[in-house]
């Protein structure tokens, strides 16, 4: 090495040094030989992943290590990804996140190879590892959503492929239909979900699992989180259906009362309760008002007992259902006393919802007494803002009927004692036709409108809010849009 190079090397050090904090400063070498020997070589199969592309790479890897499901897995994954990415659904690909495309591909891997080293014998450890590999992608469960989509579909298919044989691998199964049960509640498929966590329930029954891995003893049970789960399910399944099958609705709430009461009704006193009003309502829905006070009758010790906060909504139900039974049993003190307890509670407690639903049921009640329509009215009128602030648009058009109809109840008198008093040509019957055409169009637009919202689960949607109904005369080309004229003597 001549003089001149080795005053050019240290002249490169001192400036480094000089430029470089010193924590921040290391050695400088120019030797190639120690440079080679720190550099760690790649193997053929880190090679194979870094050149791409990734999931061939793979493929291959697993192959010769002996897997066949997981690499047409792969295949299939990377295909759809392909599909999706190129047609911009997505902008991100997991094929992109190498640290977690590797960590989920090692678990699978490690799964199949457990199964095909051990046979049944390896069934725990390969499904336990499928259960892991679930929990690793579903806090990406929007990011990658597709790649989630996939490997759930993978593995319960493999699930369903063992059924009958789980008795080793039960336990991770369970908690695996529990996980794919809540993805699909999440994704608006409870038909589905409520089936496999029925799967899930019959799994668990007769073991203490802890709720969670790791739990200590005594805490809560797998039995015990399921059941919960596939209860509330059920009720806002029924809830969901008790219009068009309500035989259903009330089949399904009785096995919510059956799977708390397996698991402890005072442990779970909330949801034990809430099975018999959601019951009750769906024995309502169909006329069946004696079963209905039957099912009330039974829980009424338990939800006075219940002061605590979380225990005012089962409050504000329980009265306001019983308010509804009084009122078809003619009692109807009984069922304006309940009215007001459920609205009191509601309003101290800000359950609007249910405050605008009390509301319609007391004006209901008042506008069949002549001297409370004035009562009546409030009602609807407050009910009717409640809903507006809600931007409930089919339970404000309930409201905007009721108030119509009470409307038309008082104006029908006034026009039937002009009917009988009308003495001139121009008599009433006319006036009384023009306004019954005029209601007419109101009338038969806000039918339509109410059996829209109620049948087309995505009907306001479709269009922006419409005009007053009650302003849209187009099918009725002869009708006078004037004000009425009344002849000298037909009043």
């Amino acid at each position: 090495m001549s003089i001149h190079w080795q005053n050019e090397v240290v002249r490169i050090t001192r400036q480094v040094k000089r430029n470089l904090p010193h924590r921040n400063f290391r050695e400088i070498n120019f030797d190639r030989e120690s440079i080679r020997e720190g550099i760690t070589p790649l193997t053929y199969d880190e090679a194979r992943r870094i050149k791409g592309p990734v999931f061939e790479a793979l493929e291959d890897e697993l192959r010769r290590k002996g897997c066949t499901m997981l690499p047409e897995f792969l295949h299939c994954l990377a295909t759809k990804e392909n599909a999706l990415f190129e047609s911009l659904n997505i902008r991100e690909r997991l094929s992109d996140d190498s640290e977690l495309l590797y960590a989920m591909v090692d678990r699978l891997r490690d799964a199949e190879l457990a199964v095909c080293l051990n046979k049944h014998r390896g069934l725990k450890q390969c499904f336990a590892l499928f259960f892991e590999t679930m929990q690793l992608l579903e806090p990406y469960r929007q990011k990658y959503a597709y790649a989630l989509v996939a490997l759930n579909e993978h593995i319960i298919s493999l699930c369903h492929k063992i059924e009958g044989q789980e008795r080793e691998a039960a336990e991770s199964i369970s908690r695996i239909y529990y996980t794919y049960a809540l993805y699909l509640v999440n994704t608006g498929q409870r038909d589905s979900a409520i089936k496999y966590l029925q799967i899930a329930m019959d799994l668990v029954r007769g073991h203490v699992w802890t709720a969670e891995m790791g739990m200590p003893a005594g805490s809560l049970t797998l039995h015990e989180l399921v059941a919960q789960n596939l209860a509330r399910q059920l009720l806002i399944q029924g809830k969901a259906i008790v219009r068009q099958h309500p035989e259903d609705a009330v089949a399904m709430a009785r096995r919510a009362t059956v799977l708390i009461a397996e698991i402890g009704r005072e442990k779970n006193m909330e949801i034990f309760c809430d099975t018999f009003l959601e019951r009750a309502y769906f024995l309502m829905e169909i006329g069946n008002y004696n079963s209905a006070q039957q099912c009330l009758d039974q829980i009424r010790t338990q939800i006075l007992a219940c002061t605590e906060y979380r225990f005012v909504k089962l409050n504000i139900k329980y009265y306001m259902f019983q308010g509804q039974c009084s009122e078809i049993f003619e009692h109807v003190e009984k069922a304006i006393s309940c009215y007001k307890r459920a609205l009191r509670l509601s309003r101290l407690y800000t359950h609007r919802d249910l405050e605008a639903e009390i509301l319609l049921h007391l004006g209901k009640i008042f506008a069949k007494d002549t001297q409370m329509t004035s009562i009546a009215k409030k009602c609807y009128e407050h009910a009717k803002s409640i809903y507006v602030d809600f931007n409930d648009q089919h339970s404000r058009k309930m409201a905007n009927y009721l108030q119509a109809k009470l409307m038309a109840d008082e104006i029908t008198p006034l026009y039937m004692a002009m009917l009988k008093s009308s003495t001139t040509r121009y008599c009433a019957f006319f006036n009384l036709r023009q306004w019954k055409n005029r209601c007419r169009p109101f009338w038969k637009k806000l039918g339509d409108e109410i059996i829209k919202q109620e049948t087309e689960s995505i009907y306001c949607l479709l269009d922006e809010e419409k005009e007053d109904p009650g302003h849209d005369v187009a099918l009725y080309d002869d009708v006078d849009l004037k004000t009425f004229k009344l002849a000298e003597g037909d009043i």
